[in-house]
């Protein structure tokens, strides 16, 4: 039985990643699947039965909770993945990346990407270098995907999505 190769659509991005070069033929990741952030829910059986205003004040908490966690994984982040990195595009399978550092082809590595700041939302992945490529005097890598975490790539998924939608939407609202 043969494989189904995916193929994911790639928009252009300018997103700040972390990286780490992996020691060689080792894939063990340190950026482990955070649970996806997002507003505090509560079922309308809970909220009925809650104080009036409790509702109100545990989903502040659960904000300020993760404005906190975010300094301390930002802090994380620097100490563990040293390689600052600007994304130039992103897709389900990979992304092209500039740095200032050179890196061999088929050099494993760890990404986290930060997807957007409010709320942070970040992707971790590790990858292969595939090519190195030049635009416009600056020395562009080729990161293909090597070992994800389904909810890591949906995260990815989902932001590409939405970026998506925003140029559909720019285009259309566009004067002729």
């Amino acid at each position: 039985m043969t494989a189904v190769e995916r193929s994911f659509a790639r928009v252009d991005a300018a997103l700040k990643g972390y990286l780490r070069v992996l020691p060689t033929g080792r894939f063990i990741s340190l950026f482990p699947c955070p649970q996806t952030g997002g507003s505090l829910q509560l079922t309308e059986t809970t909220q009925s039965s809650l104080p009036d205003g409790l509702g109100h004040y545990l989903r502040a908490m659960n904000d300020k909770l993760s404005a906190i966690l975010s300094i301390l994984t930002q802090q994380t982040l620097h100490e563990d993945f040293p390689v600052p990195v600007l994304i130039h595009d992103i897709s389900g399978a990979g992304i092209r990346f500039s740095a200032n550092q050179k890196f061999e082809l088929g050099q494993g590595v760890e990404v986290v990407i930060a997807l957007s700041n409010q709320p942070q939302s970040l992707a971790g992945a590790m990858g292969v270098v595939l090519r190195a490529e030049e635009h416009q005097g600056e020395a562009l890598w080729a990161l293909e995907f090597k070992d994800m975490n389904d909810c890591e790539r949906e995260k990815i998924i989902q932001f590409v999505v939405a970026r998506q939608r925003e140029k559909i939407r720019e285009r259309h609202l566009a004067p002729p």
